[in-house]
């Protein structure tokens, strides 16, 4: 669609909602078309001095690095999800793998590497002109930001389900980090046959919340760092990498 010197992207359902609807229609294509074609990003992490790494063991990523889709040095590209919908928005959507399970999900399958923009206080790092704000409270200034770079077509609020903390009601970070994981995925099979044998009280537990949960079983995470909970005696070599269980105050000492 042409707006101005400019020509946007849009999936053609989306045109009377995103306000486009009247503009010239300048090509239609498929959205598979698109599938590797390059782009220049709002932020580029290096000229913000942020740091890139790799989705998959979270190591630091060096310049330079080839990028999966055009086998070359760092580029942006589009990439193709069946979790882009025609319910809202434009048809195209942007991909922060660090920031939301469906989000790293797609960096992951794709072999895409993340940038880590935020800090674990959720203060915005590197040298953007918002850096050293709380990522809520620089929300405005990226929209000032792209709008003077006159990046923004429209921006606009939208009401949605968010995660909170159930004690404090303070609002939730997605955060891509470094975790300890038990395999319960490899015993999947082991766990339900041992569900079907328990007795449960109340008995719809056993097929409901907690069945419903071993079905759906995903690897657990259990370093969680919440401030009420039990530290992990665990203690890496520096040198080799080599892990250390301590399993009693004895063996520590």
């Amino acid at each position: 669609v042409e707006v101005g010197t400019e020509y946007l992207i849009v999936a053609e359902a989306l045109l009377e909602q995103t306000g486009l609807a009247g503009r010239g229609i300048v090509a239609r294509f498929l959205g598979r078309d698109l599938v590797a074609a390059e782009y220049e990003p709002l932020y580029d992490p290096h000229k913000y001095d942020v740091t890139r790494l790799d989705t998959r063991t979270g190591a630091i990523l060096k310049e330079p690095q080839p990028d999966p889709l055009t086998k070359r040095g760092l580029t942006y590209a589009v990439i193709d999800g069946d979790f882009v919908t025609l319910d809202d928005g434009t048809g195209v959507v942007h991909v922060a793998p660090a920031f939301g399970e469906v989000d790293y999900d797609a960096g992951d399958f794709h072999g895409l590497s993340f940038v880590q923009p935020v800090d674990l206080q959720g203060i915005i790092i590197g040298n953007y002109p918002f850096s050293g704000k709380f990522v809520k409270d620089a929300d405005p200034l990226i929209l000032d930001d792209l709008k003077a770079r006159e990046l923004l077509y429209r921006s606009e609020k939208i009401r949605h389900t968010y995660p909170f903390c159930w004690r404090c009601e303070t609002p939730l970070l997605y955060y891509a980090k470094q975790t300890w994981y038990i395999r319960t995925t490899a015993v999947k099979e082991s766990l339900i046959a041992g569900n079907n044998e328990i007795n449960w009280y109340p008995e719809h537990i056993k097929y409901g919340r907690f069945g419903d949960w071993l079905e759906n079983n995903v690897d657990w995470a259990f370093s969680r760092e919440r401030y009420w909970g039990t530290p992990l005696p665990i203690w890496k070599c520096e040198s080799c990498g080599h892990p250390e269980c301590v399993d009693s105050v004895k063996d520590l000492k």
